[in-house]
């Protein structure tokens, strides 16, 4: 079952285009990630599946129900972490206080309103701060008690915008674990945006990358990566002499360029599997000593470039 289907979806602001046609599945289960630079769309793309904006055009579907006819509907199923989500707790109230406040305004039944408030704050460590002000806790701490509340009312779909925004490293990281840590306890649907490559692929299993409003690639991350290109990359290491191996590396015909990095030369070649063999021959066959030549492992960063330069369709 696929649990965000979004067909043609198009928001225009004036004369700005901020989403333009996108097409999207989101498989249930899945922690999903919509990549792209600042501006390109993302958080537009938030607004409307949690139905704070309207479309111009197009619609989606979210956990089955469509947002233009049953927006209700779709609130009432999905959990929604805006970006800098600490920003919209009360600052005065505590952590406590301020679940026990959007517990009742989810219609929470009040005898099971502490279980789950008590529940999500020693899931997320902040047991032990549910008495502090919010707006004494730190900005990861804050950050954390945002996802609580998102999570207080059990949404089948979680739409994060940027989640770990403003956070020190530390703080990204634990964040990032929570939210694997929920998709595999709770199996709920994640929605995450992020402009930060090595953020989405250490938690997203699928993405989509978009630029200017529109959808420029999709699918399982590990598939992803390997439409990069035919040709792969591969880092040689020799004893010395490296200006002759970036030379003979350079005179065959299948690799396609080859440059210094460092200790290291880094070829990309045509066909590896049948060429591999053939530039190494050529190196030992010139006293060349080979200490290392190992492939070089596609990121999600070579896959972002690579689309945003033309280069994978």
């Amino acid at each position: 079952m696929d649990e965000v289907i979004i067909s043609g979806l198009t928001k225009r602001f004036d004369d700005l285009t901020a989403v333009d046609h996108i097409e999207l599945t989101v498989p249930e289960g899945s922690i999903y990630g919509l990549l792209g630079p600042n501006g390109a769309g993302k958080s537009t793309t938030i607004r409307l599946l949690c139905t704070l904006l309207r479309p111009n055009e197009g619609t989606a579907k979210v956990g089955g129900y469509d947002i233009i006819e049953s927006p209700v509907q779709v609130r009432e199923i999905t959990g929604v972490l805006p970006e800098e989500g600490n920003h919209t707790l009360y600052q005065t109230m505590s952590a406590y206080e301020n679940l026990e406040y959007f517990g009742n305004l989810y219609g929470i039944p009040r005898d099971e309103l502490p279980t789950r408030i008590e529940e999500l704050l020693t899931f997320m460590d902040l047991w032990e701060r549910k008495d502090d002000p919010a707006g004494e806790l730190s900005t990861g701490n804050r950050q954390r008690l945002a996802l609580c509340r998102a999570l207080l009312h059990r949404p089948k779909i979680l739409l994060l915008d940027e989640p770990t925004s403003a956070l020190d490293p530390v703080a990204a990281k634990r964040v990032r674990e929570l939210i694997l840590s929920l998709a595999e306890k709770y199996k709920q649907t994640f929605f995450i945006n992020s402009h930060n490559l090595a953020e989405v692929q250490r938690m997203c299993d699928r993405i989509a990358i978009i630029d200017e409003g529109q959808i420029l690639l999709s699918g399982a991350t590990q598939e992803l990566r390997s439409r990069l290109q035919a040709s792969q990359n591969f880092r040689i290491r020799v004893v010395d002499d490296l200006e002759n191996t970036l030379s003979i590396s350079k005179a065959m015909n299948f690799v396609k360029s080859a440059e210094r990095e460092a200790d290291s030369i880094l070829v990309t070649i045509d066909d590896p599997l049948k060429n591999n063999t053939t530039l190494m021959q050529a190196l030992i066959s010139k006293g060349i000593h080979i200490i290392e030549f190992a492939e070089e492992e596609a990121t999600l960063e070579d896959l972002y470039l690579d689309v945003i330069k033309g280069g994978v369709k």
